[in-house]
C-alpha cells in the first residue's frame, strides 16, 4: 500500500529548502526518460518484452502482437546464430582471418564460438525471464513512487553513460566490421558478408545487454544512496550542525519532534532497504548466467588480443595496420564494458552495506529508537550482499584488476606454445 504523505521533517528543510522540495515535486518521476534508448533497443531485438506503458510509476505486460514479434526475432536471430556456426565450419571462412599460425587459428575460433554461446545465453534466458525483467521495473517504480509520497521528492538515475557506451559500441562494431572486409584474402561471398555481419550484431548486442545490466544497477545504488543520506541527516555530526543552525528558538519539545519523524523515517527507510534488496538480487539472478558467459568471452578475446599485439610487436615480418587498429578496437571496448559493470556493481554493493554503517553513527537518547536500530543492525549482519556471477566468483571494484591478472598469466602460456611451435618450424627447416 502507498504510504501517506507527510510534512518533510526539519532535517530534511535542512538539506533541501523549501524551493527546492517545490521544484522536484513537480518533476515527473520516471526511469524511461534517461533508459528509452537502450530499451528501444533490448525491445526491438527482442531481448525484453514489449511493454505497455500503464503510467509514470507501472508497466503493463505486452500485447499479443508484441509478443509474437518478440518470437518471431528470437527465432530468427538463433536461425542466424546457426547459419554463422555452419559457416565457420566451411573452408571458405578461413579467409575471414588473419592469422599468423596454427595457434592464433585456434584461439580465433575458439573466440568466435565463445561470442556465439554468450549471445545464445542472452537470448535464451531473456525470453525466460522477460516476466522477471518486467516485475524488476515495476518494482523500482513502485519505490519511485513511495518515496515520492513520503518526502515529495523525485529520485535521480544518473544514466547518462548509456547512449555514450551506446554510440562507443557501434562505432567500434561498425569499424572492425570494414577491417574485417579489408583484411580479407580474395573476394568475400553472400555466406561470408552475412557472417561478418552478423558476428558483429551478436557482439553489439550481448555488449549492450551488459551496459543494460549496469545501467539498472546504477539505478539501484541511486535508490540507496537517497535512504542513506536521509538517515546521515540524524548522524551525531549532523545534529550538532543543525543545531548550531537552528539552536535559535528550539526547545527540548521540537527536539521531541525530530526524533519522532525519525521513527518514521526510519521505518520506511527499512522498508524500503528491503524492497532494494530484493530488487538487487533479482537482478543477480535474471543476470548472473548471461555474465558468466559475456565474462568469459570477453576475457579469452583480451587475451587473445592482447596476445596478437604481442606477436606484432615480436614478429620480424612488416607490422600490420590492420592487425593493431583491430586489436585496440576490440580491447577499448570490452574493456571499457568490464570496467562500468565492475564500478555499478561495486557501487550498488558498498551503498547496500553502507546503510547499518551509517545507522551505527545514528545519535538519539530515547531508548526504543536505539531498539529500531539495534533490530535493523542485527538483520543486516545476516543478510549477505554481494553480485556474483552465478555463485562463481564476486563481481566488484577489484574484478577489473583480477581479470587482467588472470590475462597476464594466460597471455604467458600462449607465448609459450607460440615459442614451441616456432622451434619445431626452425627444426623441420633444418
Amino acid at each position: 500500500m502507498p504510504y501517506n504523505k507527510v510534512k518533510p521533517s526539519i532535517v530534511q528543510h535542512y538539506h533541501i529548502g523549501y524551493n527546492e522540495f517545490l521544484r522536484r515535486a513537480s518533476q515527473d518521476n520516471s526511469i524511461f526518460k534517461d533508459i528509452r534508448t537502450i530499451l528501444f533497443i533490448l525491445k526491438a531485438t527482442g531481448l525484453l518484452p514489449i511493454y505497455e506503458e500503464v503510467s509514470s510509476y507501472e508497466i503493463g505486460p505486452p500485447t499479443k502482437p508484441n509478443v509474437y514479434y518478440s518470437f518471431f526475432i528470437r527465432g530468427f536471430v538463433q536461425a542466424l546464430t546457426i547459419f554463422n556456426l555452419y559457416n565457420l565450419v566451411t573452408p571458405g571462412a578461413a579467409q575471414l582471418f588473419y592469422s599468423y599460425s596454427d595457434t592464433d587459428n585456434v584461439n580465433k575460433w575458439i573466440e568466435i564460438l565463445l561470442c556465439m554461446l554468450a549471445h545464445w545465453a542472452t537470448v535464451v534466458i531473456c525470453a525466460r525471464n522477460s516476466k522477471s525483467f518486467l516485475k524488476i521495473i515495476n518494482e523500482i517504480l513502485k519505490v519511485d513512487e513511495d518515496v515520492f509520497e513520503q518526502f515529495g521528492t523525485t529520485l535521480e538515475n544518473k544514466c547518462g553513460f548509456l547512449l555514450k557506451f551506446i554510440v562507443g559500441i557501434c562505432i567500434c562494431q561498425w569499424y572492425l566490421m570494414v577491417l574485417q572486409v579489408l583484411a580479407a584474402k580474395g573476394p568475400l561471398t553472400v555466406n561470408s558478408y552475412i557472417f561478418i555481419v552478423f558476428y558483429a550484431v551478436q557482439n553489439s548486442m550481448s555488449t549492450i545487454f551488459i551496459v543494460f545490466t549496469a545501467a539498472l544497477l546504477r539505478i539501484v545504488k541511486m535508490r540507496f544512496a537517497h535512504l542513506n543520506t536521509i538517515l546521515k541527516g540524524y548522524t551525531y555530526t549532523k545534529q550538532r550542525k543543525l543545531r548550531r543552525f537552528l539552536r535559535c528558538g528550539r526547545n527540548a519539545h521540537s527536539m521531541d519532534l525530530e526524533w519522532m519523524d525519525f521513527a518514521e523515517d526510519s521505518l520506511f527507510t527499512y522498508r524500503m532497504h528491503n524492497k532494494l534488496l530484493r530488487i538487487y538480487r533479482s537482478i543477480n539472478d535474471c543476470c548472473s548466467l548471461i555474465l558468466v558467459t559475456y565474462m568469459g568471452y570477453a576475457f579469452y578475446t583480451i587475451t587473445t588480443t592482447t596476445y596478437n599485439l604481442f606477436v606484432q610487436i615480436t614478429t620480424q615480418s612488416p607490422t600490420s595496420l590492420n592487425v593493431l587498429q583491430t586489436c585496440f578496437a576490440w580491447l577499448a571496448m570490452h574493456t571499457c564494458v568490464l570496467a562500468l559493470l565492475s564500478r555499478s556493481c561495486g557501487q550498488a554493493t558498498d551503498e547496500a552495506n553502507g546503510t547499518s554503517q551509517v545507522l551505527s553513527r545514528v545519535y538519539n537518547k530515547s531508548k526504543d529508537l536505539k531498539n529500531i536500530v539495534d533490530k535493523f543492525l542485527t538483520k543486516s549482519i545476516k543478510q549477505e550482499v554481494q553480485f556474483t556471477a552465478y555463485g562463481f566468483f564476486v563481481i566488484d571494484n577489484s574484478t577489473l584488476f583480477k581479470i587482467f591478472s588472470a590475462v597476464t598469466t594466460y597471455l604467458v602460456i600462449l607465448i609459450q606454445f607460440k615459442q614451441l611451435e616456432d622451434s619445431k618450424l626452425e627444426d623441420d627447416s633444418v
